[in-house]
């Protein structure tokens, strides 16, 4: 039988046609003839694989990893991130807002490259096309297997005539998942292109490949090393394979790094201002891999609505706060800890901004709203109080706009287009970088320690840091590879899956609740108090070792009765 593709043909495409309504074919069915012989019909098909596969978390403007993983947290108590953060799994699956199980969208991949083998188009086309299935499918493969370790690797396109028992199939070793996407790797670096011209831009080239298994073979790695292995080798590997995917990691990053067709983004001399606009320039030289945005093509997100600063937003703004613990892993520029002596934070010790805020790493500079940030027009405001007589004629507020002040004390900037001030929901284009080259330094760097050789780890953290206005490090430790890799990739949903990678996460969020703080302002002397408050709404995390690995659920277990069940479920 036929199998037939479904798409969804755009209004304008019927309003503009000469033909009589009433004598069009149904729209909204594609035969598989009619797609092995258009180039087009196959790019409409992948691109709704693309738009399928949730390159970025969900949440109000996308925020649902940042707040699981301890990094912001959200305006309200009831909005999707902070419940995803807080919600506690168990036999029943993941909230849904964490949970991915795409194998639909699979399916399509499998679908289009059996489709292909029979294309009547140029073949080099045909090849380029296949290899994006290829790309994509290993990247849901691999947002699959950091979730719940081995899952079904289904390469070919299930029909329903086929037997129940090949239906149900059984899971893959964790390990298979890793080498299977590794595999695809090493050979679509030799098929991928190594760039497109600007109206293709967010298809994968043969760096995103190299990206891919650069990040999945760093998981690996790590699971080696730190994990343990589970339901007779279903779940995690054998210690002494972690140094072989470390190095693989370390290969893959470097061939990006020494390609040269994606050094790191180096426009502005100021480090801070370089930060910043790395996240709003599309398609600058850092980005291997993007999902794209045009609002021109009614495809935007509102992630700078949610993040505009009271005072520049008419209606919702100021809904992501940095977590004081998060601000405290910013080094001041001299390369010192900044964390805080909690006894300092009881609203009575007072402190300049110099002294406190503009000497950090200018990565933090560029990535928080804090007392007196230069924006707009103006300044950013987060004060409750204003002690002191305030002169005649000044334009100090005497305590700042609500929203700006009630939750956490320091407010997100990263990847907030000032030229956006007063832009409503879904109006932000700016595209979502799912590979940069920073993090490749920082997957090779951490490789390479991991692997014993502090010294080659050593320059390469140093150029991340160079980068950023910071100085050296002499001398490197597992926390200074770990420090570095939260504050550079800061907020691009990395740190959960890090330290759930690292075998952490119980530590470093189980039972936990994080702070922010409350800043009165002293007119006469020009200084601030900080005092510590909740930021998590009085409640804690939970995080056990059974989460590790994801729940496979009831229903899916249900389902296909094949499958088996994560351990502690």
């Amino acid at each position: 039988m036929m199998k037939k593709i479904l798409f969804i043909i755009p209004l304008f495409a019927l309003l503009f046609s000469c033909s009589d309504i009433l004598d069009i074919a149904p729209t909204n069915i594609i035969s598989e003839d009619a797609v092995k012989n258009d180039p087009v019909l196959v790019d409409a098909y992948l691109n709704k694989i693309y738009a399928n596969v949730r390159f970025q978390s969900g949440g109000e403007g996308h925020a649902n990893l940042g707040v699981t993983g301890g990094e912001q947290n959200v305006f309200a108590g009831w909005q999707t991130p902070y419940n995803v953060a807080m919600d506690i799994m168990d036999e029943n699956g993941a909230h849904s807002g964490l949970d991915y199980w795409p194998y639909g969208n699979i399916r399509s991949c499998n679908e289009i490259m059996e489709i292909l083998q029979e294309a009547t188009f140029d073949p080099d086309e045909v090849t380029q096309k296949v290899a994006e299935a290829r790309w994509l499918r290993a990247f849901m493969y691999f947002e699959l297997v950091k979730r719940y370790g081995g899952v079904p690797l289904i390469t070919e396109a299930q029909s329903i005539d086929q037997p129940i028992e090949e239906l149900y199939v059984e899971r893959n070793s964790e390990k298979e998942i890793y080498d299977f996407i590794a595999s695809e790797m090493d050979d679509l670096v030799t098929i991928l292109p190594e760039s497109y011209g600007s109206d293709n831009f967010g298809r994968p080239t043969k760096w995103a490949a190299y990206a891919l298994k650069s990040r999945a073979m760093l998981y690996a790695g790590s699971i080696a090393k730190y994990g343990m292995q589970q339901l007779n080798g279903l779940l995690g590997f054998s210690s002494g394979e972690a140094d072989s995917y470390y190095q693989k990691a370390y290969d893959a990053s470097m061939a990006v790094i020494n390609g040269g067709m994606h050094p790191l983004y180096r426009e502005d001399p100021d480090p801070e201002t370089n930060y910043h606009n790395l996240f709003i320039t599309d398609g600058n030289s850092e980005v291997i891999f993007a999902e794209v945005y045009d609002y021109g093509l009614l495809k935007g997100h509102g992630w700078t609505f949610y993040c505009m600063p009271d005072g520049f937003q008419t209606g919702w703004g100021s809904n992501h706060w940095m977590y004081l613990e998060s601000w405290e892993k910013y080094e001041y520029n001299d390369g010192t800890s900044a964390v805080w002596d909690r006894s300092m934070l009881d609203g009575n010790h007072k402190f300049s901004l110099d002294e406190i805020i503009l000497n950090k790493d200018p990565r933090f500079l560029a990535n928080a709203f804090y007392p007196e940030t230069p924006w707009g027009d103006g300044k950013v405001y987060v004060h409750n109080k204003t002690i002191g007589t305030i002169p005649d004629g000044s334009d100090w507020p005497s305590v700042a706009p609500r929203r700006n002040r009630i939750k956490a004390g320091v407010l997100l900037k990263k990847r907030v287009n000032e030229s956006l001030i007063g832009l409503y929901n879904g109006e932000d284009d700016s595209d979502w970088i799912v590979f940069r080259t920073g993090e490749m330094y920082l997957n090779a760097a951490e490789a390479k320690f991991e692997m014993g050789k502090a010294d080659e780890a050593k320059p390469l953290i140093n150029e991340i840091r160079n980068r950023a206005g910071m100085p050296d490090k002499e001398t490197l430790t597992v926390e200074d590879i770990r420090n570095e890799r939260f504050v550079e990739l800061y907020n691009e949903e990395h740190r959960y899956w890090d330290i759930r990678r690292w075998r952490i996460a119980v530590e470093e969020l189980n039972g936990k609740g994080f702070n922010g703080v409350t800043w009165e302002y002293y007119i006469e002397e020009g200084m601030y108090t900080l005092k510590i408050k909740d930021a998590d709404f009085g409640n804690i995390r939970t995080f056990t070792e059974r989460n590790y690995y994801f729940p496979m659920g009831l229903g899916r277990l249900a389902d296909n009765p094949n499958l088996v069940e994560n351990p502690g479920y």
